[in-house]
């Protein structure tokens, strides 16, 4: 009899001890997403690594170094020091398929000798989709909302230019009571290498965070990235051109070049991505009227393996120059227009069309 009262006891002990380890994994499970929602996780703000603009599209976001227009506010903000003194805008939209747009609308100048500043904003907005509860039953239609406004100033000290970026950002669910706020912040600096390089880098959102509205208050990191890149400009042809000097009465050569080869070389890390993202990218002005460019990824992440020529990371694209001079020749600004072709995975049939529209005063 004590044997089997001695058994029971037992049994009941390794019992409790089996429901105790469950409810210990249990805990585990359900406190590991918390801890990592409450450190951020890596994702909140993802959307704003998204390259963006049909230019820098084209390029892949091989940028870094080239920075040469209005959207270094988000690629580079030393660029901006390099703008010239009138006004520059760019504005962008892309059709990413599923209902999805990024629209982008951005200004830079120098407003001082050496001291370019830049204002931007950019918009990615999702299509409608059904909400749901836990049974499948339809809760109504919702979509996604997401913004940023950029303020953005770069200072050049001889050969050097350094560059800031403070962001405002929005997250919208249209259609429910939930948003959240935050900011972020960049830094960069562009160097000018014997007139022959331009050397690169940015840390992207240094410093970030996302405030949701949840009951718990979600406070949420936004994921650094940090890029280097080079860039250079070949020039591929030349026209010359003599006159005589009007103090000497000698005979002066000068030298016209026209077409222009620009290649740039990124490198681009991204917190918590498996592999970094190794990119080229080519510019031509073929014509004053026509400029080609293309850019591809050569080694980075390819449905979480590193790969090289990974074929999900590309773009090319064309830029129009029109001569409105013969339209009107009064007009107190220029004009191009940019298409690309990119990548876009989510897309059906894989592939994003941009258009931007850029007027220089």
């Amino acid at each position: 009899m004590k044997i089997v009262i001695s058994k029971i006891k037992s049994s009941e002990l390794k019992l409790q001890e089996v429901i105790l380890l469950i409810m210990l994994i249990q805990l585990c499970v359900i406190s590991s997403p918390l801890c990592a929602k409450q450190s951020g996780g890596g994702y909140a703000g993802s959307w704003t690594s998204r390259e963006f603009s049909a230019r820098s599209l084209g390029l892949a976001g091989v940028f870094t170094a080239i920075a040469d227009d209005p959207n270094a506010i988000y690629y580079n903000p030393a660029g901006l020091a390099n703008l010239p003194d009138v006004p520059t805008f760019i504005s962008s939209v892309g059709a990413l398929g599923l209902g999805r747009t990024n629209s982008t609308l951005a200004w830079g100048q120098e407003v001082l000798p050496g001291l370019g500043v830049g204002l931007a904003l950019n918009n990615f907005r999702t299509g409608t989709f059904m909400s749901r509860d836990i049974y499948g039953h339809a809760l109504g239609e919702l979509s996604n909302n997401q913004y940023a406004i950029a303020g953005s100033i770069g200072y050049k000290i001889g050969y050097a230019s350094f560059g800031s970026t403070v962001k405002y950002l929005a997250d919208n669910l249209q259609g429910s009571e939930t948003f959240a706020n935050g900011y972020a912040v960049d830094f960069g600096a562009l160097f000018d290498i014997v007139n022959i390089f331009k050397f690169g880098i940015q840390l992207q959102n240094a410093s970030g965070f996302m405030f949701w509205n949840t009951v718990r208050s979600d406070i949420m990191n936004l994921p650094w990235r940090i890029k280097t890149g080079i860039a250079t400009q070949i020039y591929t042809s030349a026209n010359y051109s003599q006159d005589r000097s009007t103090v000497t009465g000698e005979l002066v050569t000068d030298a016209h070049y026209g077409n222009i080869l620009t290649i740039g070389f990124d490198i681009s890390y991204t917190q918590y991505s498996v592999a970094p993202v190794v990119g080229l990218a080519l510019e031509y002005d073929a014509h004053q009227y026509l400029t080609f460019r293309g850019g591809m990824a050569l080694y980075g992440d390819n449905y979480g393996r590193p790969k090289l020529f990974p074929m999900n990371h590309w773009g090319v694209g064309l830029s129009i120059y029109p001569d409105i001079e013969y339209v009107n020749d009064n007009l107190p600004f220029t004009f191009s227009i940019d298409y690309t072709i990119s990548n876009e995975l989510i897309n059906i049939n894989g592939i994003n069309h941009s258009l931007a529209l850029t007027i220089n005063f």
